[in-house]
């Protein structure tokens, strides 16, 4: 018969589930600040609040014993959904969020907690999947260097864009075509060897020896 898979740790879920909540709470304050004292249409803000309320649902429903086959996924989900939207959210409105009184609002320290919130859970996430399979450790180094790359060579393309004035601009943009292709490639291989890794560290099953019948013997 196949093994049960190894639940995650307590603490883990205690922690998820806790900034999951936070996180949930927190999208609907937003929203509904958006909705019944914004200044204007927030439409775009309100989309990525909505996200990281779903999210906050998928963190709760972790919380109380759901996705026990692929918990590190799981809060990975969550992490980079609660990032992702929490920027984009913040992007929306830089300037911050005009109210119908005239006044406005700043969200950037929210985003702020937002981000250390996700990059938190994505250390439990990668925790796990260590925890469960140390043969992941190779495929989670090379997806950090991967992604060390990418932003070396994305840091060094914002760095020269305002030194490049004495070149012809096809050379300018050729460079940075081709720039903006070893990125991809090295956001590509980030994925690939993070997927591969949670996969490495989800639940195996092993079937247990079966019984062996003794010579000689009959079956009734």
């Amino acid at each position: 018969m196949p093994t049960a898979p190894r639940p995650p740790f307590a603490a883990t879920r205690h922690v998820v589930g806790l900034v999951a909540v936070a996180a949930a709470l927190s999208a609907l304050g937003v929203v509904g600040l958006a909705l019944f004292r914004g200044g204007q249409p927030y439409w775009l803000l309100i989309l990525m609040e909505a996200c990281i309320a779903l999210a906050g649902v998928v963190g709760v429903m972790f919380w109380r014993g759901c996705y026990g086959r692929a918990p590190a996924l799981a809060v990975a989900c969550v992490a980079g959904t609660v990032f992702t939207a929490g920027f984009l959210s913040w992007l929306s409105v830089r300037g911050g969020m005009v109210l119908s009184d005239g006044s406005s609002v700043s969200v950037k320290t929210l985003m702020l907690a937002r981000v250390g919130a996700a990059v938190m859970l994505g250390v439990l996430a990668a925790f796990e999947v260590l925890s469960r399979d140390r043969a992941s450790v190779p495929a989670i180094l090379k997806a950090i260097a991967a992604g060390a790359l990418m932003i070396g060579v994305l840091a060094a393309m914002y760095a020269a864009r305002t030194r490049l004035d004495a070149l012809p601009a096809w050379l300018v943009w050729s460079g940075a075509a081709i720039l903006a292709v070893c990125a991809m490639g090295l956001f590509c291989a980030a994925v690939h060897f993070t997927i591969r890794a949670f996969e490495l560290g989800g639940a195996k099953e092993t079937a247990a020896p079966s019984a062996t019948t003794a010579p000689g013997a009959t079956s009734s």
